[in-house]
């Protein structure tokens, strides 16, 4: 895969999640319990998944696999399910994206202690700093806020959470899928992350949403999000490299931002088109770069 059909998978990825926060938001404001609500998302990913994959699964699967993809569910799926739904309550859909938006600085940090078979360039670094800038210049120009009575302190925490362990993943996503048949990866992460997820919904005490045709499209939204843009995620970095894949979440917040404003109401500044440019800056170094390491 080139650099550019990366960028393109990118920017797709990046809208569809973009879209994918503004959505879950939406639900909890109409007052979905949020226990039930991250239950259902992955558990319904994971049946529909099943269509597709089990039969490799049954095949294929043996310990090995298992617990790595496990891992993979617990970092990716799990710890940011459960953490971004909750910190949703405290802070802004447009907040959260920026909190997102680090995840390609922390999965550099992480690629250079664990994964050495990945090189960090200068120009990588370079990349990603320019994109942060622009995000950080986004937060302090004051874009985004807290929503309703929402504790700020504890929807960031939250969000730091669901951060690292997508930051991690990245890793053990770009590393195992080498090696594991993709349908026995991708249907165990999300097996597990429906398993640990319905036992949780069991301890705090989940009930039963009566939903609405509205409720029901939307979530019905989000697992199409869901399976589309991790599917498409796990097939681009299988290809590049992981850092470069990451930037994904520079797109995360220009769809959330923008979408927030447009259908509630959320605060947007004129900052934000400094930022755009930005992050079309870095996600050309990174092209660049990316180019580069291919050959």
């Amino acid at each position: 895969m080139s650099a550019y059909a990366g960028l393109r998978n990118i920017i797709i990825i990046g809208s569809l999640y973009g879209f994918h926060g503004l959505i879950n938001r939406s639900l909890l404001i109409d007052g979905i319990n949020e226990v039930f609500l991250v239950t259902a998302r992955i558990s319904l990913v994971a049946f529909f998944l099943a269509f597709y994959c089990l039969k490799d699964f049954i095949n294929e699967i043996n310990v090995n696999y298992f617990l790595k993809g496990s891992l993979t569910g617990v970092l990716a799926i799990l710890a940011p399910g459960w953490t971004f739904i909750y910190a949703l309550k405290n802070i802004s859909s447009g907040l959260n994206s920026i909190f997102i938006s680090t995840i390609p600085l922390f999965t550099v940090i992480w690629v250079f202690f664990f994964y050495k078979d990945e090189k960090i360039t200068k120009l990588k670094i370079l990349s990603v700093l320019i994109g942060l800038a622009g995000l950080i210049l986004l937060f302090f120009s004051g874009v985004t806020g807290i929503s309703g009575e929402g504790n700020i302190l504890i929807g960031g925490i939250l969000a730091l959470v669901g951060v690292q362990g997508l930051a991690l993943s990245n890793i053990t996503n770009r590393k195992h899928s080498q090696y594991i048949p993709a349908k026995v990866y991708l249907f165990t992460q999300w097996i597990v992350g429906s398993f640990i997820s319905i036992i949780l919904f069991l301890i705090l005490g989940g009930n039963f949403e009566v939903m609405t045709s509205s409720v029901i499209f939307r979530l019905l939204g989000l697992v199409f999000i869901d399976i589309a843009s991790y599917s498409l995620f796990f097939y681009t970095i299988k290809r590049v490299s992981a850092s470069f894949t990451t930037l994904v979440d520079y797109v995360v917040p220009v769809v959330g931002i923008t979408a927030g404003y447009i259908l509630l109401n959320e605060i947007v500044s004129n900052v934000f088109f400094v930022t755009l440019i930005l992050i079309f800056i870095s996600l050309y170094l990174a092209v660049i770069d990316e180019s580069e390491n291919l050959h």
